[in-house]
């Protein structure tokens, strides 16, 4: 058996060998805390059937949840309770796991324990510092306990536990432990005054704070045990949605997802023009202007001017962005026209189009049609000279 000493779920081979007669028929693989077999006081592991005239048999099975110390595995011909099973001896060893691979101070993770003395009182420490809290195995050496991860630097930090009846055994496991931040208030407003608090960074080190994409000007310092506060006001941010990115000198990063506040600036009131025409000939230099609207973010505009009710396709230059002001001038192609704009504020919250109610029109004619008219006025003013001259001639 191989091998013979393991913590619950380890994989075990069992082989079998005989000599002078054949395995053939059934066999069961048991696991028992006796070395007999006797009803109920087993777990069926495993199970199979050598062929007619075999004489090796191979089973593979994992330790089941099991108590600590020495426990039996059974082989055994056939199915009857009376069959004499042939006895390994499997020595079971204590562990824990983390149900979380890493986790941030201030979390909560689950440790769970399996291979230690049934019934028995589990002393389980941090960095080596004892966790004040009672734990008892179950009748099986198992246990199940929550911990909260205390104010600690970033990188791997140790869990031990130990048993009364282990005396001096003890078993590990590690938690990787990562930054995490967070803000206060959590939906502040742009320009406001927020509270960055970071846990769980290098100790003694710079962190650089990043917004979105702007860098905030000045870098907190943790204290010895990762720490740290600062604050500072909330940049504008055209995007409609934020990320804080905390970052220490040793490259462990932490991210907070910030919802500014979601409420849209209000529609702006179109001024001019409204169902005015401009000039007479050729493109016109049109200024399109709007009511102001505030907001205690601050406010750009968006203006699009279209030949139809849709605004698509636009036009090369019919659309202006990030207007800080109410006014806007354009060069305007000969036509007819719809203008419509909008207000967005410093959060990346859009406003409702206002649509102009009354087109405008720009000129008569296009500057292709003044150029094709007067190429075509040409052309008949060169026929007519000619037919003067030609009619000239004749007459003398």
């Amino acid at each position: 058996m191989t091998p013979d000493q393991g913590k619950v779920g380890t994989t075990v081979v069992l082989a079998i060998a005989s000599t002078g007669f054949s395995l053939d028929g059934p066999y069961q693989v048991l696991w028992s805390k006796s070395p007999t077999s006797d009803a109920g006081n087993y777990t069926l592991v495993a199970e199979g059937n050598v062929v007619k005239g075999s004489m090796q048999a191979t089973a593979i099975f994992t330790i089941p949840e099991a108590a600590y110390g020495t426990n039996y595995v059974q082989f055994r011909r056939g199915w009857r309770p009376e069959d004499n099973p042939y006895n390994f001896i499997f020595n079971v060893l204590p562990g824990i796991q983390v149900n979380l691979p890493s986790g941030s101070p201030g979390g909560e993770v689950t440790i769970e324990g399996t291979g230690f003395p049934a019934n028995d009182n589990v002393k389980l420490s941090f960095d080596g510092k004892p966790i004040d809290t009672e734990i008892t195995t179950n009748s099986l050496g198992s246990f199940t306990s929550k911990f909260t991860v205390p104010e600690t630097t970033a990188g791997k930090h140790e869990f031990k536990a130990t048993a009364d009846k282990m005396l001096s055994e003890y078993t590990v496991a590690s938690l990787e432990v990562k930054p995490a931040i967070s803000l206060e208030p959590k939906s502040p407003e742009v320009g406001q005054k927020v509270t960055f608090t970071g846990s769980g960074f290098a100790a003694s080190s710079v962190v650089s704070i990043q917004f979105d994409d702007i860098t905030i000007d000045s870098s907190p310092k943790t204290d010895e045990i990762g720490n740290c506060t600062y604050i500072f006001n909330v940049p504008k941010s055209s995007r409609a949605s934020h990320e804080v990115i905390a970052t220490d000198k040793s490259g462990n990063k932490a991210t907070y997802s910030l919802a500014l506040e979601s409420e849209a600036p209000p529609a702006p009131a179109p001024v001019s023009p409204q169902g005015q025409r401009f000039g007479w000939l050729g493109s016109q230099l049109v200024t399109f202007s709007w009511t102001k609207v505030d907001d205690p973010s601050g406010v750009a505009y968006i203006l699009e001017i279209s030949e139809n009710l849709n605004f698509f396709p636009l036009k090369p230059g019919m659309r202006k962005t990030g207007l800080t002001e109410t006014t806007c001038s354009a060069k305007v192609e000969p036509g007819n026209y719809y203008w419509r704009v909008k207000a967005v504020d410093g959060a990346g919250n859009e406003g409702e189009w206002a649509i102009s109610p009354y087109p405008f029109k720009v000129g008569f004619f296009s500057t292709w049609f003044l150029a094709i008219g007067g190429l075509l006025f040409l052309f008949f003013f060169i026929l007519l000279v000619r037919a003067f001259f030609r009619r000239l001639r004749e007459h003398f």
